[in-house]
Parts: structure tokens; C-alpha cells; sequence
């Protein structure tokens, strides 16, 4: 009598009784993991009791049987807790595709109060840049302004910065005391709006429009004088505007009677506009920091 027939026919016995009935490739697989039994070994006695074997076949089932648990496990794997196992066309559950880091992004302008020497992010029309400070005492308004000294106190470092957030400017006044706009309003372009901002009636035009690098791009440059004699308060005397200047949106006008400076930046056909100003009051040193300040600008 073959032992390996024995095995084959208590395997197939067990398994008969089962649930479930393993496919003969598994059955095959456990018999290939149990050794083989021959008739006859040199170091075991050549005759052998009936309970010698009936107690070998038993241990040979149960042995078997545990085989076929352990080989089954490894094959179709445990059982699933809290969901569902894969589809029968995976063999393997897909890897999860590792969440990417947030890239940083530059802030929409430096939060109110003091701001600090060094380089300071800022986002206006949608490009992010930053600006290096080489000198205590510049203040943000935390939404479109920074400013240094007072003017009105007649302190020589008296200067400020109109970063425009959302977008650059889109026409200037005709009339900047009665807010009338100039019809038809200037072109899109860097150089038509640098044209109009040098006419502003009752403005004295110092330079320009000149044709610079900011930042690695292309940008033109006004300098212009607020005179005394404007006609109405320099508060109320408008020069450009962003929107509807119907609605009263974004008006800019001056602080005060002095110099304002402005920049048209084109950076990759998105106009970015900054104007600084200094006042009738102010040292030459404001208006060389204002200047510094735009050529530390950097694009990011």
C-alpha cells in the first residue's frame, strides 16, 4: 500500500467534508510539502504493527489537514474586517498615491502694524513678489499701503507705497479736483497708461515715461510733482482709478503736495502697479529709499 495514496485519499476526504472543496492544483501543492513516506526505511524495523500505521496515518491526515489550512491562508488570504476585499481582477490593493506638500505661497500683503528690516512677501494682481526693507519704521495698513514718518509733522523720511493688491490701475482723471475720468480711457498696455499717468492735468511731469527693469521685467516709469496751486484739497485731487469710477472704487489721490513715483511692471502680460510718494517736506534720502525699495523687488 502507497502512503501517498493514504494522504490523498484522507485529504480528499476531509476536504469532502468541507464548505468549500480546494481545486486539485492545491491539493497537489500539499502533497508536494509533505515528505515521502516509503515502504521501507533502513532505520526503521521492517515490520510494522497495524496501530503503528493507522496512528501514521492519522498524524499524516491531521498534519496534511493543517497544511492545506496554512497553504489556503496564504492563497486567499484572511478574512476582511470593516470592508470590503479587493475586486477578483486585483491580485494586489493599488497603493495609495502619497498626499503632495502645500507649496508655499507668498501672503496677500504684510498683516497691519510694524514691519520689521528685511524682505517681506506680497501678492498684487495675482503675482507674488516681495520687497526688502533696509530701515526700521515702515507701517502696513495690512491691505495696500506702507508708509514711513509724517509728513504732516514735517519729518524728512516721511514716504509711502500704494501696492495695488488686485489689479493695476485702469484710467486716470481728466479733471482729478471734479473726479471726471478721460474719455476714452487709456489703453491696456504698460506704455498707454504710463502715457496718460504723465498728462494728468494740473501734475508738473519730472521724467518720463521712461522704459525700466523691476524685477527682472519690463515696467515703465513716471515722476511726477502734486503742486501747490491744484486747486482743491490734495486729498480730494484724483488722479487714477481701478474699477468703476462711478461706484467711487479705488480712487487714488494725494496725500499731500511732492513728488509721487510710479511703476507699471509687466510681468508676463500682467500689469503690476506700485506707486510711492514723497512730500514737499521730506530729504532726498526718502526718495532714494523709496527708489532702494523697488529695486529690491523680486518676483517669485
Amino acid at each position: 500500500m502507497s502512503t501517498d495514496r493514504d494522504v490523498t485519499r484522507i485529504v480528499r476526504s476531509w476536504m469532502d467534508e468541507g464548505v468549500t472543496q480546494l481545486p486539485d492544483r492545491v491539493l497537489d501543492l500539499v502533497l508536494d510539502q509533505l515528505p515521502a513516506t516509503p515502504q521501507r526505511r533502513a532505520w526503521w524495523p521492517a515490520r510494522r504493527s497495524p496501530v503503528m500505521n493507522n496512528a501514521l496515518r492519522i498524524a499524516v491526515a491531521a498534519a496534511a489537514v493543517l497544511v492545506v489550512a496554512l497553504i489556503g491562508i496564504q492563497l486567499f488570504g484572511g478574512a476582511n474586517v470593516g470592508g470590503p476585499g479587493p475586486s477578483p481582477s486585483q491580485s494586489e490593493p493599488p497603493s495609495l498615491a502619497p498626499t503632495p506638500s502645500p507649496v508655499p505661497t507668498a501672503a496677500a500683503f504684510p498683516p497691519a502694524g510694524e514691519l520689521a528690516i528685511g524682505r517681506h512677501s506680497m501678492t498684487l494682481a495675482g503675482v507674488p513678489l516681495s520687497i526688502e526693507l533696509s530701515t526700521a519704521g515702515w507701517i502696513s495698513n495690512g491691505e495696500f499701503g506702507i508708509d514711513k514718518g509724517n509728513f504732516q509733522l514735517g519729518t524728512p523720511d516721511a514716504a509711502s507705497f500704494i501696492l495695488w493688491p488686485e489689479s493695476a490701475p485702469d484710467g486716470v482723471y481728466a479733471d482729478p479736483c471734479a473726479r471726471t475720468t478721460l474719455s476714452p480711457p487709456a489703453g491696456p498696455s504698460a506704455a498707454e497708461l504710463a502715457a496718460a499717468v504723465s498728462t494728468v492735468p494740473g501734475t508738473d511731469l519730472v521724467s518720463g515715461p521712461s522704459e525700466v527693469t523691476v524685477g527682472g521685467y519690463p515696467a515703465q516709469h513716471v515722476v511726477l510733482t502734486v503742486p501747490e496751486d491744484i486747486g482743491c484739497a490734495p486729498n480730494s485731487f484724483y488722479l487714477w482709478y481701478d474699477g468703476d469710477p462711478s461706484l467711487d472704487e479705488l480712487g487714488r489721490y494725494a496725500t499731500a503736495t511732492g513728488y509721487i513715483y510710479v511703476w507699471i511692471i509687466d510681468v508676463g502680460g500682467t500689469l503690476v502697479w506700485i506707486d510711492g510718494e514723497t512730500y514737499a517736506t521730506s530729504g532726498p534720502e526718502a526718495a532714494q529709499e523709496v527708489q532702494q525699495i523697488v529695486d529690491s523687488i523680486q518676483f517669485e
